[in-house]
């Protein structure tokens, strides 16, 4: 529906106006204004179609608004209305290009006649400007295609390109590959309006090329000053507007500047390659396919030694250090950019069958299956915690395996030894780790034999024997109960006095009050 604004100073003509026009059920969205000023206002902020408006007003009259509406290029079609019927008028009329010039007092016949031709001729121009924008809108498409095929051409490394082939952004020198990569199913999802607001966080000429839903490759206009670090953060911003915008995390391998379009395929199977250090990291990381000079054989030759340590530590049953050396190691490997991943899950495997050979009762077919859940792993964190859950394993069978060989003799001291420093430095910040360390045992096989002997954890242990002591100190004593809870190793107050409540199922205050009656 058009919309026409009807400009009269006097009310009653607008009314006759808007009259005719529902009587005979024109098809206008009409809005009205009682001057030249205050019409013009509103076109301003208002798009309008038609503008019908008397000639003759106070102030701005009909002509001078038409005028100023020529001046700004607003082509709105415009309809004048006045008694003044001398040819002065018309012939101003015609000089702004006005539609049709009707005369006071409005005849129906020439009023339908006139407002249905202008109706018709703004159709017109509707359909025509869509014709237009559906022919642009192919234009652009089809010339999007066939830069989607160059692009595919150029990084398939096709034999039929051109021998000097041209970039998919015009007049760029130099362009840099963006690949984005998902591990889950994520760029068929995304909106038709996806390119418009890439665009305004990339804020350079680009194209992109869709290679699957898991992959989408950017052609991005290069500076050849930016650092690795600006790089670096220009990928980290990609990945946070991804994850704002749609919830998915993507991660971003960043190419550097090329200035032969000859040079993509090599580039593009560059960052593919890349990707495989995408092992290394959790989703949303940013790599760069040109890493930095680095002495990858010295790292390997650092790599083999801490294995060799490793493996020592495992077969001597020291899993502690086994342990602390391996997360070290995974430490080191975690910025890696020149081990590959299949040398990781090699290193592994060597971690794996060090741990077999250790194990008294050797299982052929749970040793296989360990080795396939690395051959499977698709994040270096999952293949830390499948060796770390490894070695823990073997720890605990062993561990139980050493206390069902020994005699009571010895563990049953080195608990009453524990018990002894339990019962003297209760008041202390007293811990598992802490205690461990005085009697040479690690805090896993302590608090094994603790357990073993004593009935119930080394936690709990202290945890019963501070609340005994406090009941002692509240019965025997008038001491203030803050002060007795320090005493017995409580900083916390409220902590001490819920944990005393869930033990006796009072609280400190109510414990004593009610004893003393």
């Amino acid at each position: 529906m058009f919309k026409i604004l009807i400009v009269d100073d006097e009310p009653f003509e607008r009314e006759g106006v808007k009259f005719l026009i529902d009587k005979y059920g024109l098809e206008l969205e009409v809005y009205e204004a009682d001057s030249g000023e205050r019409a013009l206002v509103f076109m301003m902020d208002n798009p309008v179609d038609i503008l019908f408006t008397d000639i003759r007003m106070k102030g701005m009259d009909g002509l001078d608004m038409a005028a100023e509406l020529r001046s700004r290029n607003m082509p709105i079609k415009v309809i004048f209305m006045s008694a003044y019927g001398e040819f002065e008028y018309a012939q101003r009329a015609i000089d702004l290009k006005a539609i049709r010039y009707i005369l006071k007092p409005v005849e129906v016949e020439e009023f339908l006649r006139v407002v249905k031709q202008v109706i018709q001729l703004c159709e017109d121009e509707r359909q025509a400007k869509e014709q237009q924008s559906r022919m642009e809108e192919a234009y652009r498409s089809a010339s999007h295609y066939m830069k989607q095929k160059v692009l595919s051409n150029l990084i398939m490394g096709d034999r039929h390109l051109p021998e000097q082939p041209h970039f998919p952004i015009e007049g760029a020198t130099h362009v840099r590959l963006i690949l984005l990569d998902s591990r889950n199913r994520f760029f068929d999802m995304l909106d038709q309006d996806f390119e418009r607001r890439l665009g305004e966080v990339i804020r350079r000429d680009f194209e992109v090329a869709h290679l699957n839903e898991f992959q989408t490759l950017l052609v991005v206009e290069a500076d050849t000053e930016q650092s690795r670090e600006q790089l670096t953060e220009k990928g980290t911003r990609l990945i946070s507007w991804f994850r704002e915008t749609y919830g998915g995390d993507v991660s971003v391998v960043i190419g550097g500047p090329v200035d032969d379009a000859g040079q993509l395929y090599s580039q593009f199977h560059q960052l593919e390659s890349m990707l495989e250090y995408k092992f290394f990291y959790e989703e949303g990381t940013v790599l760069l396919a040109f890493p930095q000079a680095a002495a990858a054989d010295s790292q390997t030759a650092h790599l083999e030694e801490a294995l060799e340590e490793l493996k020592q530590s495992i077969g001597r049953s020291r899993f502690d250090s086994a342990k602390q050396r391996f997360e070290g190691l995974f430490g080191e490997l975690q910025n890696s950019e020149h081990v590959s991943v299949t040398y990781i899950k090699y290193l592994c495997t060597e971690i794996v069958k060090a741990v077999f050979d250790a194990s008294a009762k050797k299982n052929a077919d749970t040793f296989k299956l360990n080795l396939e859940r690395i051959y499977k792993a698709a994040k270096l964190s999952d293949l830390k915690r499948i060796v770390l859950d490894l070695m823990e394993e073997q720890e605990s069978q062993q561990l139980q395996q050493s206390t069902n060989a020994s005699t009571d003799g010895m563990p049953k001291k080195v608990i009453e030894t524990v018990v002894a420093m339990i019962e003297k430095e209760y008041g202390t910040d007293l811990s598992l780790e802490l205690l461990a360390e005085r009697v040479y045992l690690t805090p896993s096989y302590l608090s094994h034999l603790f357990k073993k002997h004593k009935g119930i954890s080394f936690n709990k242990y202290l945890t019963i024997y501070r609340m005994e002591k406090t009941k002692e100190l509240l019965l025997t004593t008038n001491r203030k109960i803050i002060d007795i809870s320090q005493e017995v190793g409580y900083g916390n107050f409220p902590y001490f006095s819920s944990l005393f409540k869930n033990h006796y199922g009072k609280t400190p205050s109510q414990f004593r009050e009610e004893t003393a009656l």
